[in-house]
């Protein structure tokens, strides 16, 4: 029987987890090596099926209240022509979970209170430094602590996972991609930009492209753009004035995302990088979940919603099969639809079909898991 679990991690992934062993009756101390008001990450899209997700964990209602909806895609020239204007709706008949717009910062915010309101121990500024298994249980090993011992622990821990190194020391480490995200925020745009609300515009010029989208409450512009190259980002990364001028470079004086850019207030990046293939994802009692075992690149639009269903799928099968079988059964359910939503995004596999097939996926917690 499974009593505790240690989730080492305690982002979008690993709160998650938190949730749904929570639900399941399974005691959960979360180890995170960040302080607890850390605002670091971008924003994220959660497209139906990581709604569902949500819903799954009983935690929507709550990500709702923190997040606003995206109804439209909608592509433009420069001049304004609209292109491309799609709906975002949910494929599911009668779920209507559409999709919505929410900052890394808020996502976190929300899973860590409500998995803390619920009983999880939550500790800062604890990072894991590896883990030993035993026969009856495993330790996460810390820095300056004793070790905690639990019955699973649960790697949550993003793409440089020291639980997927425990796991198997010969390891893949995720791809670099050859591009880096850039991410921006603009409180005030300037007055000539049309607004966006609740909706996903992106412009495209001869240099780049830029794609925004303002909350409907404060105006305020959230955007993205993505540059190609073979240099990795340096440590510390480039401040928020470098980046401004490197981005405006790439647009003309009166175009509409060089106005949205020379009035951010905060702008940064991160390296594009893909784990397309992780040989093995647990052994007896430790298991790896979100970008420990599919890191994927912002092109998926699907990173945070595929952590959140892995977190539920994980909770459904530790609270109805034995240890040895939970850790294979989830693998079994989640590997080739990651697989497959990743592979796409990087041109590893092609498909006729459009995003919204995987928007399809449902979780329905009640439903008992048989061996």
């Amino acid at each position: 029987m499974i009593r505790h679990a240690i989730v080492a991690g305690g982002g979008i992934a690993g709160h998650s987890a938190a949730l749904a062993l929570l639900q399941a009756g399974i005691a959960v101390t979360v180890l995170e090596a960040r302080p607890d008001d850390n605002d670091l990450g971008s924003f994220l899209r959660l497209n139906p099926n990581g709604l569902d997700a949500l819903n799954a964990i009983d935690v929507l209602d709550p990500v709702v209240d923190a997040s606003f909806p995206i109804r439209h895609v909608d592509r433009r020239a420069l001049d304004g022509q609209v292109l491309v204007h799609r709906p975002l709706t949910d494929p599911l008949p009668g779920r209507n979970l559409g999709a919505r717009f929410i900052t890394w910062a808020n996502l976190a915010r929300v899973l860590r209170d409500e998995s803390t309101r619920r009983g999880a121990t939550v500790r800062h500024r604890a990072p894991v430094l590896g883990a030993e298994a035993t026969r009856n249980s495993v330790h996460a090993l810390l820095a300056d602590d004793d070790p905690i011992e639990g019955d699973v622990l649960i790697g949550a821990d993003g793409t440089r996972s020291t639980i997927r190194t425990v796991i198997d020391p010969a390891a893949p480490a995720p791809d670099y991609c050859g591009s880096r995200t850039i991410y921006g925020h603009t409180p005030r745009p300037p007055t000539h930009t049309p607004p966006a609300p609740a909706q996903l515009r992106s412009y495209g010029g001869p240099k780049a492209w830029l794609a925004h989208i303002d909350d409907p409450d404060t105006g305020h512009t959230y955007w993205f753009t993505n540059i190609k190259t073979s240099e990795l980002l340096p440590d510390p990364g480039p401040t928020t004035e470098d980046w401004r001028i490197e981005l405006l470079q790439r647009w003309n004086d009166d175009d509409i995302p060089a106005g949205i850019i020379k009035m951010a207030t905060r702008i940064r990046a991160s390296d594009d990088r893909a784990l397309h293939h992780l040989p093995r994802w647990h052994t007896d009692r430790l298991v790896v979940i979100g970008d420990a075992a599919h890191a994927a690149p912002p092109s998926t639009e699907q990173g945070g919603s595929m952590a959140i269903e892995d977190a539920a799928v994980l909770g459904r099968c530790l609270r109805d099969l034995p240890l040895h079988l939970a850790l294979a059964r989830f693998e079994q359910e989640r590997r080739e639809r990651v697989e497959t939503i990743i592979a796409i995004a990087t041109g590893h596999h092609t498909t006729t079909t459009g995003p919204e097939w995987s928007y399809h996926h449902h979780i329905e917690w009640t439903q008992r898991i048989v061996p």
